[in-house]
C-alpha cells in the first residue's frame, strides 16, 4: 500500500507542477497580448528578472520574440490602413442639391433635369458623358439626393453634365480623381441656369484645376 500511495502522491505534485507551469505561460502570453495592445507589463517584468541576473538568456530570447510580434503587429496595422485607404478611394459618395428655380434660367419656376455621372479613362471622352454615364440621377427642384458610385479601376476623371435648357458649359466638369478629398461627399449645387462644386474638391492636390474652377464658376449676371 506504501508504494502505490507514494505513487499517488507523486502523480499529484506533477500534476501540481505542470498545472503551475500551465498557468504560468498563460500568463506569459496574456502578457504578451497586453504589450502589444499599448500596455508594458512584460517589459517592467523582464527589466527587473534581468537586473537580478536570473534566467538571461530565456529572458532575452522571450524580449527577441516580443519585439519581432510588435514589428509584425506594426506592420499589419500600415497594412490594414493602406488597404482601407484603397477601399475608400474606389467609391465616390455624391450629393446632389437642387435649388427652389434650378433649371428655371429667366424665369421664376424651377423644372426637372437629368445628372449623368460617367468615369473616364480619357479626356477625349468628355464629349460622350450621356453614352458613358455610370448613372443618370433625376433632379427635382428643392429636392436633395444622395447616391454612391463605383470607381473603375482604370478611371482617371469623373465627368458630370447636367441638362440645363439655358446653358452647357456651366453644367459640365471634367474632373480629375486625384483632386478629390475623399473624406468629404462630391457635392453639386444647382442653380437656374449653373452648377457649383462646394464640397469634395482639395485645392492642395490639384491647384491648377482648382484655379481653373474657381475661375470657371464665378456667378453669372444673367442667363444666355
Amino acid at each position: 500500500m506504501t508504494l502505490p500511495m507514494a505513487l499517488i502522491a507523486t502523480g499529484c505534485l506533477l500534476s501540481g507542477v505542470l498545472a503551475g507551469c500551465s498557468t504560468d505561460k498563460l500568463s506569459k502570453s496574456n502578457d504578451k497580448v497586453s504589450a502589444l495592445a499599448g500596455e508594458s507589463p512584460i517589459g517592467n517584468t523582464m527589466s527587473n528578472i534581468v537586473g537580478s541576473g536570473k534566467n538571461s538568456a530565456d529572458l532575452q530570447s522571450l524580449q527577441a520574440q516580443l519585439e519581432q510580434q510588435q514589428q509584425q503587429l506594426a506592420t499589419m496595422s500600415a497594412e490594414q490602413q493602406a488597404l482601407q485607404e484603397k477601399l475608400t478611394r474606389q467609391q465616390i459618395t455624391l450629393h446632389i442639391k437642387p435649388a427652389a428655380n434650378a433649371n428655371a434660367g429667366r424665369a421664376k419656376l424651377g423644372t426637372a433635369s437629368t445628372a449623368y455621372i460617367a468615369f473616364l479613362e480619357e479626356e477625349s471622352e468628355f464629349s460622350d458623358i450621356e453614352e458613358l454615364a455610370a448613372k443618370e440621377v433625376s433632379v427635382i427642384p428643392n429636392r436633395d439626393s444622395s447616391l454612391t458610385v463605383n470607381i473603375p479601376q482604370d478611371a482617371r476623371f469623373i465627368a458630370v453634365k447636367v441638362g440645363l435648357r439655358y446653358t452647357k458649359k456651366r453644367s459640365q466638369f471634367l474632373i480629375p480623381l486625384a483632386s478629390l478629398n475623399f473624406d468629404t461627399p462630391f457635392t453639386l449645387n444647382i442653380g437656374a441656369c449653373d452648377v457649383s462644386i462646394t464640397e469634395g474638391i482639395d485645392p492642395a492636390l490639384a491647384p491648377t484645376f482648382s484655379t481653373k474652377l474657381k475661375y470657371y464658376q464665378q456667378p453669372l449676371v444673367s442667363c444666355s
